[in-house]
């Protein structure tokens, strides 16, 4: 027992990394381990803890948290001496619902590990830590049914708005959004019968564009593989891809 507590010293383990030992203990050894925790280690820290260290108020310890009124130079350095040593860690998500922002963005997308989206949610991801803002990014896996479980969860997480890649043409998660005049843009797919702040690609250019350039190159007997067809991408495609064949006065098989 000697052992497992010295290793567990030695290696100074804090918080929530304990745990990752006891694993490897027996079991009576674990429950000794877990009654000889430090309090202070076991214990969530507040802003009463660090006010008791630093010898101030709570109010005192608000205040240079939040900036929200001056405090002296050497209060604040009492105080975040105290934050340091015990290791105290603000709550972001209250104090964001107490000042109505929580510097949070939800994103849906049918699948990340497409490059197409993947880039998309890189740019978004950078342009938001560039304002200050994180990014929760969600994976519908093109299933309406998840794609409104995350919508249900970003609202719950109070994100202050919301980007989203729709799964088909399904509605109900923008209504949802929308009653609660969430901001939301929605990326690369239209979605019918919403009225929304949207950021598309012109598909059927694309096709055109593509099969246009087969053409020159002289061919005549050009294929098209979409993606579903129920989305707005995969059809505008097939459109251009239709136009520049007639264009060229090539049947489409």
């Amino acid at each position: 027992m000697q052992d497992a507590l010295s290793l567990w010293w030695n290696v100074n383990v804090r918080y929530d990394i304990p745990h990752v030992l006891w694993y490897n203990l027996p079991a009576n050894d674990c429950a000794i381990v877990c009654r000889y925790l430090p309090e202070e280690v076991s214990a969530i820290v507040t802003m009463r803890d660090v006010a008791e260290r630093a010898g101030v108020s709570v109010t005192t310890v608000s205040h240079v948290i939040n900036e929200t009124r001056p405090v002296s130079d050497a209060l604040r350095e009492r105080v975040l001496a105290a934050m340091n040593e015990l290791g105290y860690q603000p709550n972001l998500l209250a104090r964001g619902l107490r000042r109505g922002k929580t510097h949070t963005i939800g994103m849906i997308v049918p699948d990340s590990a497409n490059p197409f989206f993947a880039e998309v949610a890189r740019g978004i991801e950078d342009a938001s830590f560039k304002h200050g803002y994180s990014l929760i990014l969600c994976n519908s896996d093109g299933d309406l049914e998840k794609e409104l479980f995350y919508t249900n969860v970003l609202i719950e997480k109070q994100v202050d708005g919301m980007i989203f890649v729709a799964a088909g043409v399904s509605t109900e998660h923008v209504q949802v959004l929308q009653k609660r005049n969430l901001p939301l843009v929605v990326v690369d797919r239209d979605v019918p019968h919403v009225t929304a702040d949207t950021v598309l690609i012109d598909n059927a250019y694309g096709g055109w564009l593509a099969t246009r350039h087969l053409i020159e190159l002289g061919h005549r007997r050009i294929g098209c593989i979409t993606g579903p067809s129920e989305v707005t991408p995969s059809a505008e495609r097939v459109t251009g891809y239709r136009r520049a064949l007639l264009e060229a006065d090539i049947p489409v098989d």
